[in-house]
């Protein structure tokens, strides 16, 4: 018979820290919860010292992005550039490369795919907005409001390691099994 692993406590923290993130978002007018979850998931880790990481990571990527996306944005309406088209579509995808380039530049190399993620968000998504900033400025702010949760939510509940585990099962449940 086989044993099923047992539920982990990042598996609750994580429930736990996007349903925080839910609820807040039903605070912020104009605001998506759906970024801050996402954070929230991607930054609750086994331990505090790893959801900070994680959490500076997202931090700097989120900054990057959203700074470069709101700033392509305005360059591409003051060139001309039709929203949305091949040429829009050209240089956003060029854009990336010194993006890329920038978070070697700054030792932030973990930081490059949410960073990259984040000006693709921005870019793509809301290209034809006639107010492109807000979403660029709302996307930064739901993320850093997922991360303060997923910090908040690791540091004041206990640590997953295999003795505070609610079934049996060995090491973190959500990390893969060798």
């Amino acid at each position: 018979m086989t044993r099923w692993p047992g539920v982990g406590m990042r598996m609750l923290k994580s429930v736990l820290a996007v349903w925080l993130c839910l609820m807040l978002g039903l605070l912020r007018p104009g605001g998506m919860p759906f970024y801050s979850a996402i954070a929230a998931v991607l930054c609750t880790q086994p331990d505090v010292r790893g959801s900070l990481k994680v959490g500076l990571n997202r931090t700097v990527g989120t900054l990057l992005g959203g700074a470069a996306g709101m700033g392509m944005l305005y360059a591409l309406k003051g060139m001309g550039v039709p929203a949305l088209g091949a040429g829009h579509y050209t240089l956003i995808a060029l854009a990336l490369l010194p993006l890329m380039y920038l978070t070697v530049l700054l030792e932030k190399r973990p930081a490059t795919y949410i960073t990259c993620v984040v000006f693709l968000s921005v870019t793509i998504s809301h290209g034809a907005d006639s107010v492109p900033w807000l979403f660029a400025l709302n996307r930064v702010v739901d993320t850093l409001i997922g991360i303060a949760v997923a910090l908040a939510v690791n540091f004041l509940l206990p640590g997953g390691r295999g003795g505070e585990r609610l079934k049996r099962g060995k090491g973190d449940a959500l990390r893969p099994t060798k």
